[in-house]
């Protein structure tokens, strides 16, 4: 007859869950995201809402797995579908979570942008955590923002770009998740599809190299993607063809520039960005058409 030790130590619970990043647009969660995770995993531009779908990146710890969410911006600007999907959008993305990271940018006062942002939480009834973000510059407004640290759990601040208060963001949001199985394999950093990531890819390039000159509607479509066998004068390459859908038939011209120029550009950024990102050679056709139901697909 076998009897149970009571004196064994308990194993401590793996932990997992959602952590939601959300704030005003531009405040830095895509970078923080990336930072996070340890490579790119969601686009940066300085584009208002460029983030338009949830992206999960997966942080592995021993004992925990952080699954971060980034949500679109909020933006106050003129109604538009868009606008208003992408706000519904990072409201959805609160329902289902752990916990919520308010990333604040502490070098601008809490304005507008910020209240849409506080009242979203507020109905959201999820525990909160403030992060005063980009605390490698001068931040004149953060104590303002701090007058705010009674609606939320924990206030710490942190840095996308260097990676300040990042390893204690994780850490303390890995004690705050529920005992579970992980979430994603352990070889998984995103969610995202290798098409989401090729046409985000291009899209970014898009917003960084064409400026103010095209609206931020511009969509990316991923046609085609094919090994091409290596030949004798050139390596094995992943063959992309994309489509970049302008709305209007005046963007289209700018996004194809004089003699070509213009898509010449994106194309060649635009492979060099997605051969670091997919880490193999790339061949790339991109073509430019007119899409005026953009408004519809979001």
């Amino acid at each position: 007859m076998t009897s149970e030790r009571t004196d064994l130590p308990e194993t401590p619970a793996f932990r997992a869950g959602l952590v939601a990043l959300v704030g005003r647009t531009n405040a830095g969660k895509s970078t923080l995201l990336n930072r996070l995770v340890g490579q790119k995993v969601s686009i940066v531009t300085p584009k208002p809402q460029t983030t338009r779908h949830p992206v999960h990146g997966v942080v592995h710890l021993p004992g925990a797995q952080v699954v971060f969410v980034d949500t679109p911006g909020f933006f106050q600007t003129h109604r538009s579908r868009l606008v208003d999907t992408l706000h519904q959008r990072a409201r959805e993305a609160l329902s289902d979570v752990d916990v919520v990271v308010h990333l604040a940018d502490a070098t601008r006062p809490p304005g507008p942008e910020d209240e849409m942002v506080m009242d979203a939480l507020e109905g959201a009834g999820r525990p909160r955590v403030l992060a005063l973000g980009k605390c490698d510059v001068p931040r004149p407004h953060r104590e303002a923002w701090r007058r705010h640290a009674g609606l939320y759990q924990l206030v710490l601040d942190v840095s996308g770009a260097t990676g300040a208060g990042a390893d204690e963001l994780v850490r303390l949001l890995a004690s705050r998740l529920p005992a579970s199985d992980p979430l994603y394999p352990v070889e998984d950093v995103t969610n995202a599809t290798r098409d989401f990531r090729i046409a985000e890819a291009i899209r970014e390039q898009v917003y960084l190299q064409a400026g103010d000159e095209v609206p931020y509607r511009t969509m990316v479509v991923v046609d085609r993607v094919e090994v091409m066998p290596a030949t004798a004068t050139t390596p094995e390459r992943l063959g992309i063809d994309a489509t970049i859908l302008a709305s209007e038939d005046r963007y289209q011209r700018m996004l194809i520039g004089r003699g070509g120029a213009r898509v010449k550009q994106l194309r060649e950024f635009s492979r060099r960005e997605l051969q670091r990102v997919l880490g193999r050679k790339v061949a790339l056709s991109l073509d430019i058409r007119v899409d005026g139901n953009m408004e519809e697909r979001g």
